[in-house]
């Protein structure tokens, strides 16, 4: 799953792109807890002379195994990221404690790639314990535990 977007040649402004994040691009990535995805990706490049900022946004809904009966569960995920992409050239600036996330890229970047900072937010967003609501859980799985768990 390619996510990444060329820079090179961006005029001065607002540039939106849009684009789908599947199951493929988890398992590109190794996942062991995502097992499917349907999310939308919106990112909005803000370009200004030496300096850009992107807004990212994700949602939609990711599969996962539910931790009490193992069944798939969907989770929504709804996350908005502002990030400040600075070039090696500023790279003091961003020492001065910049408040928004800081992506810093060599000055000669044609691209950015948000691959990895997409699987890293949208698994940070998942909850620790990963179940469905209380009498929503796989039956049969249940029974099987209450007799193991007698």
């Amino acid at each position: 799953m390619n996510c990444k977007i060329g820079i090179r040649g961006l005029s001065n402004g607002e540039h939106p792109f849009h684009f789908k994040v599947d199951g493929s691009f988890f398992e590109a990535y190794e996942s062991d807890t995502v097992s499917d995805a349907e999310l939308d990706i919106n990112v909005l490049i803000t370009k200004e002379p030496g300096r850009m900022s992107l807004d990212l946004g994700i949602t939609g809904d990711v599969t996962v195994k539910c931790d009490r009966c193992l069944a798939d569960l969907k989770i929504p995920v709804d996350i908005q990221v502002p990030f400040s992409v600075m070039f090696s050239s500023y790279a003091e600036d961003a020492e001065e404690g910049v408040s928004d996330e800081v992506i810093l890229l060599d000055g000669s970047s044609s691209e950015i790639d948000l691959g990895q900072i997409i699987y890293d937010y949208v698994n940070l967003s998942l909850p620790i314990k990963k179940v469905h609501p209380d009498g929503e859980c796989d039956p049969e799985m249940m029974e099987k535990l209450k007799d193991i768990l007698k």
